[in-house]
């Protein structure tokens, strides 16, 4: 049981950002000495964990199970009941639960019919977008909307209740501009006349023809969007965003530039693209991100963990190592919350986690809070986030 607790405190360290050197080791080399220990870690760092966890150590019989395993040790023990408040003590029972997780299964009583979670009125955002034709039309798009076919400027246009898609057709001498807007709490997908197919997240627009010319193919993104680019030898694919540009044949990316962000961030999943920003250049391989100052045009080079970027597109928020602000941030625009911190000392708090995109926000901040660090407080659609 002791070298659990070690583990559990480890990881519950790792989730604040606080391992030291040695302590990472630790974790690393316990994480490979087994499948179900990595198993074991991801399964941890995941909100499923703590929130059905936490239920069940709320209801857990403590006299029977913690009982029969203190008899077996101990050959006589009083049984005990241990009572938890989840709200005053979620820090100091973490570690319990990681280490009783770790002894008995974290799949043995999946069965079990848990207690729902508390209501809430803050839902995940959901496919929605406005589509602006050539003559100002402006027509909505999304799950509210019934599907339909949009015949204009020569170009066939099927929408359905989660993307829109541009019948492929011939190459245009004149170029005719339709764009796609996503509000905050909104998602859509979008596939371009010559197939190439766009993931675009919340508060997010893009620009681009309805039929592509015959020497380009080139678009205008502002905020998060996911790429994969049909192949086309004789015509490079170009995105333009903030100062910067990436020009491509045929590849897979994700570009962040949200303009209150200051900065642009090109990943790479695979192919490799080059990114222009004023007076320089660099190409990208697989794993590798480019960060652009959008003031000075300087760009930094990473390798990155390509999922942590790319996530989204597939339900997920994975954050490994993020500032508090940085996670906030892209959660105010999914769920259309405003955050207020209350204490700016709470803002530079690093933290990790695999988070389902389309859990409630209760759950999201049951996450946040497990590390024992931040408090959440919430009056309405606004969330207030001190220190502890």
């Amino acid at each position: 049981m002791k070298e659990a607790f070690e583990i559990a405190r480890i990881i519950q360290k790792s989730l604040k950002g606080q391992l030291s050197e040695s302590e990472e080791r630790q974790l690393s080399d316990w994480r490979k000495a087994s499948g179900e220990n990595e198993r074991a870690f991801q399964r941890m760092i995941s909100e499923d964990f703590y929130t059905v966890e936490m239920e069940k150590v709320e209801t857990y019989d403590y006299r029977v199970a913690y009982g029969r395993f203190l008899q077996r040790k101990y050959q006589q023990r009083r049984k005990r009941r241990f009572l938890i408040n989840v709200a005053r003590v979620a820090a100091v029972a973490l570690p319990f639960i990681i280490a009783l997780v770790l002894y008995v299964g974290l799949n043995r009583d999946e069965e079990q019919t848990l207690r729902p979670s508390l209501a809430t009125n803050i839902l995940p955002g959901t496919s929605k977008a406005v589509l602006t034709l050539a003559n100002g039309q402006m027509i909505p798009l999304g799950k509210e909307a019934a599907d339909s076919t949009i015949i204009t400027d020569g170009a066939q246009i099927n929408a359905s209740g989660s993307g829109v898609t541009y019948a492929s057709g011939g190459e245009s001498e004149s170029i005719v501009y339709n764009k796609l807007e996503i509000p905050r709490g909104g998602e859509f997908c979008l596939t371009l006349s010559d197939g190439t197919r766009v993931w675009l997240n919340s508060e997010t627009s893009i620009q681009y023809p309805v039929a592509f010319g015959a020497k380009e193919r080139r678009v205008f993104v502002q905020g998060e969007a996911y790429f994969e680019v049909a192949k086309d030898a004789n015509k490079p694919f170009t995105v333009q965003f903030m100062s910067s540009s990436v020009t491509v044949l045929g590849t897979s990316f994700n570009i962040r530039a949200y303009p209150e962000e200051k900065q642009s961030q090109t990943t790479l999943a695979e192919g490799s693209v080059r990114i222009y920003s004023p007076g320089s250049s660099m190409l990208l391989k697989p794993g590798e991100q480019v960060e652009v100052n959008a003031l000075s045009g300087e760009m930094v080079k990473r390798e990155v963990e390509v999922k942590s970027f790319t996530s989204w597109k597939d339900g997920r928020f994975v954050f490994e190592q993020q500032p508090l602000e940085d996670i906030m941030r892209t959660l105010e625009r999914w769920y259309d919350i405003r955050v207020i911190f209350k204490d700016e000392g709470a803002k530079r708090i690093s933290l990790s986690g695999n988070l389902k995109r389309y859990g409630d926000f209760s759950q999201v901040m049951k996450m946040l809070q497990m590390t024992g660090d931040v408090r959440f407080e919430l009056h309405g659609n606004d969330v207030y986030i001190t220190t502890e």
